[in-house]
Parts: C-alpha cells; structure tokens; sequence
C-alpha cells in the first residue's frame, strides 16, 4: 500500500490520494484503492492485516453496496464504474489510513501526549498550519494497524467491541488488529511518510481520535 501511495505521490507533485468524503479513518474510497492497485498493489488482500482475516472478506471490501450478511462472492454483481460513485462509495479496510480528505477532517487528531499530530495531505511539506516548524517526516504516521476501542479509557475499554456502521447493518463489532489476549492489542505496524516502518507497543499508544460524541468507536495509534 505505500508504495502505491509513494508512487502516486511521486506523479503528481507530492499530493496523496484524498477521500472525497470525511468517513472513519479505515473508511477508504473505491477510487482510491483503484489508485493504489493500479501503481504498486497486487489485489485487495494487501489492504487487510493477516492478523484479523475476517476483516478480509468481500462484504467489507464492497461496503458501499450494501450486501447483505452471507452474500457469496459467486453472487455479486460488477462494481459501479461511475467516477463520482466510486468517490462516494467506500470500503473498510485493515488499516487506518491518516491521509486528509478533499475538503479536510473536521478535527485534528488529539495530542495528549504533547506530541502534535497532524493529517497527511502531500509527502513534500509537513508543516503546520501557524508554524515555522514542520513535522520531521519520520515521525509522521500515515498507515497504521487498527487499534480501535469501545471507549477511551485503556484499563476498561473492549477492543474487540467497537460499534459502527457494521454493527448498524450485520450487528458485527468493530476490534482491534493485533489482540494479545481477549479485548487487549499487544500493538500495531506503523508507516510514516519517510518510508520506514516500526512496531509501536500498545502501551505507547494513545487514543488520538473519535468519529462522534459518544467515543465508540476511540481509534489508537
């Protein structure tokens, strides 16, 4: 995956393939995972983690449609072609990927470590918006594991119970890659925008964003 990012990246003056749509951070547009396959991937298999291979299925790969729970892969029809329907239309993902969308998140991710954190829009500035001191790029996360939780508290919280729009449509609970035991993730694989990736421990994570006022689904890294 990050070599296609790279590769589009190093194409079009540095920019990255933006969402058209603010959605959940593992919420990825058809249109941008056809970019990814067409400059470096091999199939949609590389955009889930072998750690959680029910994530890996074509329900999920073809959110956007709507199948019900059980649909076969035997059974479905083409994906739409349309440009603008492929820009709407989403898949959910193995992984968070920490790229802006078109008309930029809402909220910046939280920074309760001190450490601020920003989204990515282009490989070539770094810098924040107020501030002569750009983000080393080595230290800018841009795909991660999911580390996802019912809660932003890490001593009680369920990471294998986050409830979204799965839930709304199958009953089927959001979690975590990576679980050590029952409802904990022992960590996740982080690339950052230099190239390089690292293993960053749970317990260096932090809870750094939320979709809505309810905190669940709270997303780590």
């Amino acid at each position: 995956m990050g070599l296609g990012l790279f590769v589009y990246a190093n194409d079009n003056d540095g920019k990255l393939p933006m969402n058209e749509v603010d959605r959940w951070l593992f919420d990825v547009s058809y249109w941008t995972t056809d970019i990814i396959l067409k400059t470096g991937a091999f199939d949609r298999h590389i955009f889930y983690c072998p750690s959680w291979k029910q994530r890996d299925n074509i329900l999920f790969w073809r959110y956007g449609e709507n199948f019900p729970l059980g649909t076969p892969e035997s059974a479905l029809t083409p994906e739409p072609t349309a440009e603008a329907t492929r820009k709407d239309y989403h898949r959910i993902m193995g992984y968070y990927w920490l790229i802006d969308t078109k008309g930029g998140r809402v909220n910046q991710p939280m920074d309760p470590d001190g450490l601020t954190k920003r989204w990515v829009r282009t490989t070539t500035s770094t810098k924040i918006k107020g501030s002569d001191k750009p983000i080393p790029p080595a230290t800018m996360e841009l795909i991660t594991d999911v580390t996802a939780s019912d809660g932003p508290n890490r001593e009680t919280a369920d990471f294998t119970r986050a409830t979204g729009g799965c839930w709304t449509r199958w009953q089927v609970y959001d979690r975590s890659n990576h679980l050590k035991n029952s409802t904990k993730p022992s960590g996740g694989n982080i690339l950052f925008l230099d190239g390089h990736v690292t293993w960053r421990q749970f317990a260096e994570m932090e809870h750094r964003w939320f979709y809505n006022q309810f905190a669940n689904p709270c997303m780590w890294w």
